[in-house]
């Protein structure tokens, strides 16, 4: 089995890398929108007090950005799958989990070495698969279903659109959590919204919905990030 999720892995590869030059020029727009939630994430940190978290967040937000658009270069893109129910990825390919744990705890050991640009960096890119997870293509594997949606939010986003943010954040205290969590909130969402026959209205919908989850589960890992170095911080001076 595993030598042929090998071969398939090897396959899917090439084919990425012929599709990659018109990926690529896709991508620029989609990094708008994560780069739109990390900075709605931080709005929300200001909005729920935590003052400290949002300046320190502010400061470091290039870094940030410059991550969750890495997360995306090249072929890393094939591992942003998680599949709500069987916890996997795509077949010979890694996942969204495995790739937010390895990213996250990289940002967490670079971080308490006072490397605060690569730490932040890391960071972005553990946030984009907490995003990316939202997305209910991404949490049932689908490809075909993968795009329209995501245009969709493109647009909204490039058109002015800012999140309501009537939710609170929403903290797990580890990196897993947040994209098993999130991937079944949003195939829980597609189906409650399965019945509005207009495509248009349809994603409308859930665009609002799983824009404010990544919004709020984002400030939430932000948090979670601030907080153990805080802890690593404090052990070190006793």
């Amino acid at each position: 089995m595993k030598r042929m999720e090998r071969t398939y892995n090897k396959t899917m590869t090439a084919f990425i890398k012929v599709a990659n030059p018109i990926k690529k020029r896709i991508k620029k727009t989609e990094c708008i929108v994560h780069k739109f939630i990390n900075k709605e994430a931080l709005r929300l940190l200001k909005q729920e007090g935590y003052t400290e978290e949002y300046h320190f967040f502010v400061k470091h937000l290039l870094d940030l950005n410059k991550g969750v658009k890495w997360a995306d270069a090249d072929l890393k893109s094939t591992n942003h799958f998680y599949h709500h129910e069987k916890g996997i990825g795509l077949y010979g390919f890694s996942n969204a989990k495995v790739e937010c744990v390895k990213y996250y705890k990289a940002s967490v050991f670079y971080g308490a070495n006072s490397d605060m640009n690569k730490a932040l960096f890391l960071l972005g890119a553990a946030c984009h698969l907490v995003q990316d997870s939202t997305v209910p293509a991404h949490a049932m594997k689908n490809l075909k279903k993968h795009k329209p949606l995501e245009s969709f939010i493109i647009d909204k986003v490039i058109n002015g659109y800012k999140i309501p943010l009537k939710d609170s954040i929403i903290t797990y205290g580890s990196p897993e959590k947040y994209v098993i969590e999130n991937t079944k909130f949003a195939v829980k969402t597609a189906k409650s919204f399965e019945s509005i026959r207009i495509k248009e209205n349809r994603f409308n919908e859930i665009a609002d919905v799983i824009l404010l989850r990544a919004c709020t589960t984002t400030a939430g890992l932000l948090i979670d990030f601030y907080n153990t170095l805080k802890i690593i911080e404090s052990k070190s001076e006793d």
